[in-house]
């Protein structure tokens, strides 16, 4: 369970933003990995190397940081989505090709492409292979948004089709179903609004409206395809931020309609999902936004040419994990 959208603020400022949702706790924190960073593949222990530095949400399994979202020193960002029952992967590798799981797919995506131009070019010699070989020890079921520094939006969604690209022109992902279900189904929801219905007659009887009730029609719960919609909805009926800076706070108000407390979603086996955390990625500017659920309060860690040029081995950002105030008296 997961959201995402890309946006873009009045100044041009190009953004890619999710929530994490999982039950699991994936304890993941800002983290940088340098240019030329060597990881093993856990499918087959080739080493591969990232020819461009990452910014994400980073945690260390065995001898590899993995990513779940983040953008490069160009600008090309990604978020990995949960897509239950509906994930295809190959069978068998291919030889002389890249092999990967799926969970290792950011790494190579974010560490050796620049654009989606880039991405789209390279992804034919890519096969996502079924495995439980991954740092999750069982095969992971997901799909993938990509957006990049001109606010190109393409989602990926592993079918059995072969790895292929497909614009986001709502802007927009959850989990299953896949994302051309979620297209259509929008059509069930053209009656929402922003104002007002006006008073009606039954018979004789007017009845007047007793409060706002033209967004009666969004659906409000935290299902795949409830939040899809309520995105959908917010992400276009919003006031465009007018710079970076008000895009995160825009941004993050947005994810709060469709964040999870822990203890409303709970799994058959007693364990809460929840959102771990929020992200937002601002693509021009190479700053990553990170909320972690048990502190609101906002981090950031900034892509610096300094920091491309003198770190070179992963750094891993620390954030406090109980709730900041700031006391007024």
């Amino acid at each position: 369970m997961c959201t995402s959208l890309s946006l873009e603020a009045l100044d041009g400022s190009k953004f890619l933003a999710r929530t994490m949702d999982f039950a699991f706790e994936l304890n993941g924190r800002p983290t940088f990995l340098p240019e030329q960073y060597q990881w093993i593949s856990s499918y087959d222990k080739k080493a591969y190397v990232a020819d461009y530095a990452i910014v994400g949400t980073g945690a260390k399994y065995g001898n590899n940081y993995m990513v779940a979202d983040g953008f490069n020193e160009y600008g090309l960002s990604a978020a990995e989505l949960y897509f239950a029952n509906a994930a295809k992967y190959e069978k068998k590798p291919v030889e002389g090709e890249i092999n990967l799981v799926a969970e290792e797919f950011i790494l190579w995506a974010l560490g050796n492409n620049k654009s989606i131009e880039d991405l789209k070019e390279n992804l034919k010699k890519v096969h996502l292979i079924e495995s439980d070989r991954g740092v999750m020890q069982a095969n992971q079921p997901l799909h993938w948004i990509f957006s990049d520094a001109t606010g190109a939006t393409y989602i990926l969604e592993p079918e059995g089709n072969g790895l292929t690209l497909q614009e986001d022109k709502v802007g927009v992902l959850t989990n299953t179903p896949d994302y051309n279900w979620h297209k259509t189904n929008l059509a069930n929801y053209l009656g929402a609004q922003t104002t007002n219905f006006g008073a009606k007659k039954f018979g004789n009887q007017e009845v007047i409206p007793l409060g706002q009730n033209g967004t009666f029609r969004l659906p409000g719960g935290y299902t795949a395809v409830d939040r899809f919609v309520r995105t959908a909805f917010i992400r276009e009926v919003t006031e465009t931020p007018k710079d970076n800076q008000q895009a995160v706070n825009t941004i993050l108000h947005m994810l709060d309609s469709v964040t999870i407390p822990k203890g409303v979603n709970i799994k058959g086996n007693g364990e809460a999902s929840y959102t771990q955390y929020q992200t937002v990625l601002d693509l021009t500017n190479l700053v990553m936004y990170f909320v972690p659920y048990d502190n609101r309060t906002v981090y950031s860690v900034k892509m610096t040419n300094d920091l491309i040029k003198n770190q070179k081995e992963p750094k891993e950002f620390p954030v406090k994990m109980e709730q900041d105030f700031q006391t007024l008296n």
